[in-house]
């Protein structure tokens, strides 16, 4: 089920109301319900690769628990972790590595678009809740946290339905026991989930969403626009993929807020970095943190010297390109970060250039990381069109454009456009001065909540008569 849809706006409410409404000891059993039902709705013939993920790493944490040796442990944790991994890899990974290997030995190549068009390879949300599963396994293997008290505990864990399809990636340490608690309804957590609920609306229908209008016809035929096209579109990409990708963390933090449920915070206003590597602790910050934890330390992070820091390093930041996408694309994507995050590393380790550019303006350095990011965003969006059969023939064409002046057509892009954007970016610089004063004065905003039903029934009529987008990282 698409956030961006009537049916959601009909969905969450109805949710809502029932769970505040039945007995408490309910409650969770109709989470749990809606949940399956919500992610059936996509093709319910995914809701058995949830079920499966979520029955085999239950039952092998439970083995691994009970095991009477070490040895017998880590191979349970190797089942719920492997088992995981291969479900992502069989279905997003397997149709891509057999391309590359007949691209590598010259074999006639498959049809790359074969089972994907099916509609069978790529699962909603599978590359978040593989990695919440095992995320859960090797935390209970470390003792970070107890195992769940039941196989429905755990279930609910794992499909907990605003964050199912699109995170943030949930750690059982932040989460796991809050679903053993009833909830009452509460006017603060409904004012505050109403608030970033519908900050993420905004971000995702007023503003992304028209972005694409702008971007799509460069992105399809670069060769007909000039050179300020090109990096006028990979810079308002990188805004729709912020407002896209951001919206829908906003809409499932505020939907589980409403329902007496606190989920961390996954963006914390990244293109107001000062150097890449902030900027990548800013973005998506679940996922962040889990290739840190579960990546980087697991490599041996820099416990083992300082080139294989930087060898981990770029392991890790290339792990998070392969995880973005199946195509070359995103490899050169993933290669492009985990070089520049290794050369970052390299030169601020001398003190002289921590100084140097700590002597940069504040205002002015995020010009750095958020031009790598935009650079990078030339190969992110960049996907086959019936011209250029492939994303990287794409992205070589607009980086050539790009780079020689070349001379074309200029994008069409509304006023109203630059405005919101310009809008986005103050509320970001506003927070990020003082968020304590900032929620404060939002708080005691007396048009708040009209605002938010004024913005709710905008949204039900543009849902009702438009076809809104999909979110970026829903079939991800």
């Amino acid at each position: 089920m698409l956030f961006n849809s009537v049916h959601y706006l009909i969905f969450a409410p109805v949710v809502i109301l029932v769970y505040f409404l039945i007995p408490k000891r309910f409650q969770g059993l109709w989470l749990f319900i809606v949940s399956l039902y919500f992610y059936a709705i996509f093709r319910i013939p995914f809701l058995i690769l949830l079920v499966f993920s979520f029955v085999i790493t239950k039952l092998a944490v439970d083995y691994m628990e009970f095991a009477s040796s070490k040895g017998k442990k880590l191979f349970w944790l190797n089942v719920a972790v492997w088992s995981n991994l291969s479900l992502l890899f069989v279905f997003k990974y397997l149709d891509f590595s057999i391309t590359v290997w007949n691209q590598t030995f010259s074999l006639t190549p498959c049809d790359p678009e074969f089972v994907q068009k099916s509609g069978i390879l790529l699962p909603m949300g599978i590359s978040f809740f593989t990695l919440q599963a095992v995320s859960y396994a090797v935390d209970v293997y470390k003792g970070v946290v107890e195992r769940a008290k039941s196989i429905f505990h755990f279930g609910l864990f794992l499909a907990f339905f605003p964050q199912l399809v699109a995170g943030p990636i949930l750690r059982a340490s932040d989460v796991l026991h809050q679903f053993l608690d009833s909830k009452d309804f509460s006017k603060e957590n409904l004012k505050q989930g109403l608030k970033q609920l519908f900050w993420g609306i905004f971000k995702k229908t007023f503003i992304a969403d028209p972005i694409s209008y702008v971007i799509d016809p460069v992105y399809a035929s670069p060769m007909e626009y000039n050179w300020i096209a090109m990096w006028i579109a990979a810079s308002l990409f990188a805004v729709q993929i912020y407002c896209d990708f951001s919206g829908y963390s906003d809409i499932a933090i505020g939907t589980a807020r409403i329902l007496g449920f606190h989920i961390p915070k996954n963006f914390d206003r990244p293109f107001l970095s000062g150097t890449l590597s902030e900027l990548w602790r800013r973005w998506h910050i679940s996922f962040s943190s889990w290739l840190r934890d579960y990546v980087y330390i697991t490599l041996g992070g820099n416990r083992r010297g300082e080139i294989m820091a930087y060898v981990n390093l770029f392991i890790t930041t290339f792990v998070s390109g392969i995880w973005h996408g199946a195509d070359w694309t995103f490899v050169f994507w993933g290669t492009l970060h985990s070089t520049m995050m290794v050369v970052e590393k390299f030169v601020f380790k001398f003190e002289s250039m921590r100084n140097a550019w700590n002597r940069v303006p504040r205002s002015l350095q995020p010009i750095y990381p958020v031009g790598i990011f935009v650079l990078s965003c030339f190969f992110f969006r960049a996907k086959a069109t019936p011209e250029v059969s492939t994303g990287m023939g794409i992205a070589n064409i607009m980086l050539e454009r790009a780079f020689t002046g070349a001379s074309g057509m200029f994008p069409q892009m509304s006023i109203s456009l630059v405005i919101l954007v310009a809008f986005l970016f103050l509320v970001d610089i506003l927070q990020d001065r003082d968020e304590d004063r900032f929620k404060f004065i939002t708080d005691n905003l007396y048009f708040l909540i009209p605002s938010c039903i004024l913005l709710y029934i905008t949204s039900f009529i543009i849902y009702s008569v438009t076809v809104s987008s999909p979110f970026l990282y829903f079939q991800f």
